[in-house]
């Protein structure tokens, strides 16, 4: 899914590592100039702010905002704001590029860039970067404006700097000193402004002339990039696929489903990997997924292979890791003898060692209170995830556990995942880009403190990452994967499916780092 749901969290935001696939040949070389480019969202991204919000970074957080550096669709990391850079285990020196300016016309300074990076250090802040992009091991942050010079200094070694907090977003001192402007607007160095907002409809973007510090020098300047750039919300993914035949929109992700009228059109296409159904239990105090019992009982139940195929119609595989992307560094079946084996049998019998007995109605019940768990899903992820979710429950009031469905549009799951969390157990994908993403979301104090959204509170997990956080190379990827086997051998989260997720284009082409929902900005070209 997307954003909460896929980012997402989502989070979290980096490279996909040579993950989505390159788009097609353009059937046309001729460029439109300063069109404008319309591409389409399934839901409204709320507030803007990138420090609060993780659903914009992943949507169209780029168009407003820059990072030092950015990565290429093949995995290699290149320019941003910083022209060059050095980095190991322990300090990281990134020298800016000149003439850095933000949309309010004020120029970009090391200065800038190292009171954001304190701003979003500081835990206190409760920043949605704070343990995805940003590291969680306390570092500091020096400047030097005429030497254009920016360096950070781990407490500890940890690895993987450039990959985070070389990915994260920079804003602007204006929105520094005024963070409620960004709810609303963008004060960022990006290579568009955002110049229009119409909740629930459309964000317009407008590109901004003399920008030439992009991924590896890009600039706004090149043959078909579009003037304009209008998000637009279509929530229904055959909408979104009409929309894309007439003409209407330039892009925009389609589900399987639709899919083969814009195959046979012969569209332009890229396609990214993605995690399409997690079973995330809720660990909090009184809820049934705290017992791990109830856990593996409800895991049991389920033929993962049998959700796949229907979540996917037909089209994906099972999940392997967290990580949909089999090219990022530590990539590894972590998922595979770690899960309990289908056996509804089995099921029925640890529901029977946890107390909960099937009363006359079929349904257990134990100390006077029924077994019930309340499912949400988002439907906005396609008809797919709606059959896999209802068919979840047909497996599990099978065994006798009474089921509730909850469908969340994206206001609703960010309000229940980040303020509520009044639920038991939330189907989601999240996009994690790199194991150290996942941390705070599987440990750690639980929302508005912390990312831990399910209450996760697994000591192997704990012990494990955190010697991996300090580890380099082969060995930290073997410790990040053995801290995953951690999660899925106590059932606390349960991958299903991955997938491709395909967007397509009208007369117009992009790229994608593969992480992203959407292009790479300055890859953006409209065609004749």
């Amino acid at each position: 899914m997307r954003t909460p749901l896929t980012v997402a969290i989502a989070a979290a935001l980096v490279t996909g590592c040579g993950a989505a696939s390159s788009p097609a040949a353009p059937r046309s070389t001729e460029y439109l100039k300063d069109g404008t480019f319309v591409y389409a969202l399934p839901d409204d991204p709320g507030i803007l702010d990138p420090y609060r919000n993780i659903m914009p970074i992943g949507e169209m957080g780029t168009l407003t905002y820059d990072s030092l550096v950015n990565i290429t669709p093949e995995g290699k990391i290149v320019s941003g704001l910083a022209e060059t850079w050095e980095s190991d285990a322990t300090t990281s020196a990134f020298t800016l590029k000149q003439g850095i300016t933000c949309s309010d016309g004020s120029p970009l300074t090391a200065s800038t860039v190292a009171r954001a990076f304190t701003f979003l250090k500081d835990p206190k802040n409760q920043s949605v970067l704070y343990g995805l992009l940003v590291p969680t091991t306390p570092f500091t942050v020096k400047a030097d404006d005429a030497k254009r010079t920016v360096t950070v200094t781990m407490k500890t070694p940890t690895a993987l700097v450039l990959e985070t907090l070389g990915r994260a977003p920079v804003v602007c001192d204006k929105g520094l000193d005024d963070p409620k402007l960004l709810a609303t607007g963008s004060v960022g160095s990006g290579p568009y402004m955002l110049t229009e907002l119409v909740r629930g409809d459309h964000y317009t973007f407008t590109r901004r002339p003399g920008y030439t510090w992009g991924p590896d020098g890009a600039g706004t300047d090149a043959p078909g990039m579009p003037a304009k750039i209008v998000v637009k919300i279509v929530p229904n993914p055959t909408t979104r696929a009409n929309l894309l035949l007439s003409g209407q929109i330039h892009m925009g992700e389609v589900s399987t489903a639709d899919r083969p009228r814009l195959v046979s059109r012969n569209l332009e296409r890229y396609d990214i990997p993605a995690v399409l159904g997690e079973l995330w239990f809720n660990q909090r105090d009184g809820r049934p997924g705290s017992d791990p019992l109830v856990r593996r009982a409800l895991t049991a139940a389920l033929d993962l292979d049998e959700l796949v195929s229907v979540t996917t119609a037909g089209t994906g595989k099972r999940a392997t890791s967290m990580i949909a992307n089999s090219a990022q560094p530590c990539a590894a079946d972590t998922v595979t003898g770690q899960l309990p084996a289908t056996d509804p049998a089995q099921a029925a019998a640890l529901l029977d060692q946890a107390g909960w007995a099937k009363g006359a109605d079929g349904t257990r019940a134990k100390n006077g209170k029924k077994l019930h768990v309340d499912l949400h899903y988002s439907p906005a992820e396609g008809p797919g995830t709606v059959a896999a979710t209802e068919l979840v429950a047909k497996r599990w009031q099978a065994i006798g556990t009474g089921v509730k469905l909850t469908a969340d549009d994206v206001s609703a799951a960010s309000r229940v995942m980040f303020e509520t969390g009044d639920f038991d157990i939330y189907w989601a994908g999240f996009a994690f880009g790199l194991p150290v993403h996942i941390a705070p979301w599987v440990a750690g104090p639980v929302p508005p403190k912390g990312q831990n959204i399910a209450g996760i509170d697994n000591p192997a997990y704990v012990e494990l990452s955190a010697q991996a956080a300090a580890a380099t190379g082969a060995a930290g990827c073997a410790l990040w994967n053995q801290a995953e086997q951690a999660l899925f051998k106590s059932a606390d989260v349960v991958p299903i499916a991955r997938a491709e997720r395909a967007f397509f284009f009208h007369k117009s082409r992009a790229q994608t780092d593969g992480w992203l929902q959407q292009p790479i900005p300055t890859s953006i070209r409209m065609l004749k």
